[in-house]
């Protein structure tokens, strides 16, 4: 029977809500969780505990047991403390409830290995020391409910796909792209789809690695921009865009369309 090592393979995330009664998160809902993987120190508790209820008679000496409540052992989770941001111990400040999920085998579609706690986040606090190491912080948690152990990992979603394109013939200026409410910067007539991407991830809700962007260069040939990393198989906002900087030609103007809708 192969055996693993849980580092580099079980993942750890937040998700704020899951729509399912059951705790059954989509795949949607796990691209959107906040991953805690890399930043975690140490994980205790998560586990599910029964308490046996011994039901002793006077026809015997053994002492028999029944099934009793069910309890979940105190959890914490320590995480390795950045030294500038806060994102992290934003997400789990005290008071704020979600779910803790576990992927113990890692992200692989359809594997029986998929845990999920609902919790609230009971204290946070730094741990101070003077010992030769890094700095941490501990997040403990009360479970609310019943876990959900030993789901399937849900399957893979399908990532959309957008295309820019850009109509007139236009020789000079620049355009600009809007994604839910955010708009990036001018972005030249001519850009390579290297320039798209980077004025994408310019955006405060664009992480690198949420888009990648092929084709091109515009105008003579669209961008595609193809997205992932958060919005990994997730039916997106199709973004919007405006040429109203665009010089030359006949009525240059910019459009997005969606070739290939996620989820």
């Amino acid at each position: 029977m192969p055996r693993f090592s849980r580092r580099g393979k079980t993942k750890i995330l937040f998700a704020t809500t899951i729509a399912s009664s059951a705790y059954i998160p989509t795949r949607g809902e796990l691209g959107t969780a906040t991953k805690l993987t890399k930043a975690v120190a140490a994980v205790e508790g998560f586990q599910l505990e029964n308490s046996p209820i011994d039901t002793p008679d006077l026809e015997s000496k053994f002492t028999s047991k029944i099934e009793g409540e069910d309890q979940a052992a105190d959890s914490t989770l320590t995480f390795y403390e950045d030294d500038t941001d806060d994102a992290l111990e934003t997400a789990l400040a005290k008071g704020t409830s979600g779910f803790v999920i576990f992927l113990r085998k890692g992200d692989v579609p359809g594997s029986n290995s998929m845990d999920v706690y609902p919790v609230t986040v009971a204290s946070k606090s730094s741990t101070i020391t003077l010992d030769n190491e890094a700095a941490k912080w501990m997040a403990k948690f009360v479970i609310t409910d019943t876990p959900a152990l030993n789901l399937s990992v849900p399957p893979a979603g399908t990532d959309e796909v957008q295309s820019i394109a850009i109509t007139g013939t236009p020789t000079g200026g620049t355009f600009t792209l809007t994604f839910s409410g955010q708009t990036t910067a001018a972005i030249a007539f001519n850009a390579a789809a290297s320039a798209v991407q980077t004025a994408l991830e310019g955006l405060a809700n664009i992480n690198p690695g949420d888009v990648v962007c092929a084709g091109g260069p515009l105008p003579g040939a669209a961008v595609t921009v193809t997205f992932g990393g958060q919005y990994d198989g997730q039916n997106v906002a199709q973004m919007t865009a405006s040429g109203a900087g665009l010089t030359g030609g006949t009525t240059p103007a910019v459009a997005v369309t969606t070739t290939t809708p996620g989820g």
